[in-house]
């Protein structure tokens, strides 16, 4: 199929018709900031409105101006407000100290602020236009937006506005197949107590490695509940945890290298832990045979990670798990310089499986995965709903918080900050929006 034509918006509907398809969901009771280069809109940023009585509204908008001024192809923005009131008199702007901080800020960071408007509960207005022809009070009907050309190009071009992530999310990762996850359960905790005491030996490193692999490899085909059970139980532990975040990111190979140069890995164990089933119930299975793709099903082609060149690969593996905005670069300290975005959006749609099959605190690390892929795309608003669904299944659980405060400070991860390294699924070519 060829590229389709961008399209083009013209008025004030069309480009407010354009931000929920880009979202995914219509926004409520937030701040979304689109960049202009030119004409051209580029990257969207959606934030929830500060609370009502904040005080620092400047240090506010100095933090979205900051995050939109790292596209440097862009030199001018748009701003929306969407409140749950309509504006309805004229001199009685709801948002006005918010708006005014907004215009400051970009201003500062040298993206004059070129249009701005208003969405109220049922009614929409530009900020700055007092024609009573135009813009009448309240403003124009919302329905104006739902019906106007470019939503109908959207819909044409398959895009559908969805449910808001608080609303999705836990239906997206609760149990649908109890008896499932009942097995899943029955099997998880042996297999826990088995890997906590030798989850990084080398050996043992390698084999929960190749399983996520070789579950990925075969995806869309479903893991057993043996395999689920192992998955899970596998990140138990953090550093093992954390390897499986840059496997789904990149390669296998990388994690175990990163891990081996960082010196996190041991002696190999005399028995490794392995998923049930997957050797035809022998679990005594030789995990040289495992690695070495001797056996037919097996997956094979893990190296061990003293033959790996492994120089520089504990500053990648930290710089993927910082979303590639860890200090560094060079030939001694390679950086990642984009994320294999194909792995991770099916490693999604494993980890929902995943999260789909799980209750209780064992649920925990796998949202927490889901919010880490969501943030490294550079979608915040599901980033963060993820990381309180996973502290909410274990009070504390330590990563989501940090990567949770890290969302609170408007840290963004810089594959999503970068169109050359950006989640594709922000910058599909019928996606790229012009302004007329």
């Amino acid at each position: 199929m060829g590229k389709q034509e961008k399209i083009r918006v013209s008025a004030g509907e069309d480009l407010l018709a354009f931000i929920p398809h880009i979202v995914g969901y219509w926004p409520e009771n937030s701040v979304v900031c689109i960049g202009m280069g030119g004409k051209a809109l580029r990257a969207t940023m959606r934030l929830d409105l500060p609370p009502s009585g904040t005080v620092d509204l400047d240090g506010f908008a100095r933090v979205a101006a900051v995050q939109l001024a790292s596209d440097l192809q862009a030199d001018g923005c748009l701003i929306a407000l969407f409140a749950g009131e309509d504006w309805t008199e004229p001199d009685n702007f709801p948002l006005r100290d918010l708006h005014e901080a907004l215009q400051r800020a970009f201003a500062a960071e040298g993206l004059p602020v070129r249009d701005s408007w208003y969405v109220g509960s049922g009614h929409w207005r530009s900020v700055e236009c007092s024609n009573p022809s135009c813009c009448p009070w309240p403003g124009r009907s919302n329905s104006t937006i739902t019906g106007s050309f470019v939503n109908a190009e959207f819909v044409f071009r398959g895009s559908a506005v969805e449910e808001n992530p608080r609303e999705r999310i836990p239906k997206m990762t609760a149990v649908t197949d109890r008896a499932f996850a009942g097995k899943v359960e029955a099997l998880r905790p042996a297999l826990a107590d088995g890997l906590a005491g030798t989850a990084l030996a080398v050996n043992q490193a390698a084999v929960t490695l190749g399983a996520w692999e070789r579950s990925l490899a075969h995806w869309p085909e479903h893991p057993d509940a043996g395999m689920s059970a192992f998955l899970a139980a596998s990140l138990g532990n953090t550093s093992m945890r954390d390897a499986v975040m840059v496997s789904l990111a990149d390669t296998p190979e990388l994690a175990l290298a990163g891990l081996f140069d960082m010196g996190f890995l041991e002696s190999a164990t005399a028995r490794p832990v392995v998923p049930p089933n997957w050797f035809g119930g022998n679990q005594a299975e030789d995990y040289e045979v495992f690695l070495s793709g001797g056996r037919q099903g097996g997956v094979g082609g893990l190296s061990d990670p003293l033959d790996l060149d492994a120089c520089g690969a504990a500053a990648t593996f930290s710089d993927i798990l910082l979303g590639g905005s860890a200090v560094g670069g060079g030939a001694a300290h390679p950086r990642a310089a984009r994320p294999n975005w194909e792995r991770m959006d099916r490693a999604e749609e494993l980890l929902l499986f995943l999260a789909g099959s799980l209750q209780g605190p064992a649920k925990a690390p796998v949202l927490c995965l889901l919010g880490w892929i969501q943030w490294c795309r550079g979608r915040g608003t599901w980033a963060g709903t993820y990381f309180q669904a996973s502290q909410g299944c274990q009070p504390g659980y330590k990563l989501a918080y940090l990567l949770e405060r890290l969302l609170d400070t408007g840290f963004v991860a810089a594959w999503a900050k970068d169109q050359r390294t950006a989640w594709p699924g922000y910058r599909r070519d019928e996606f790229e929006e012009e302004a007329a």
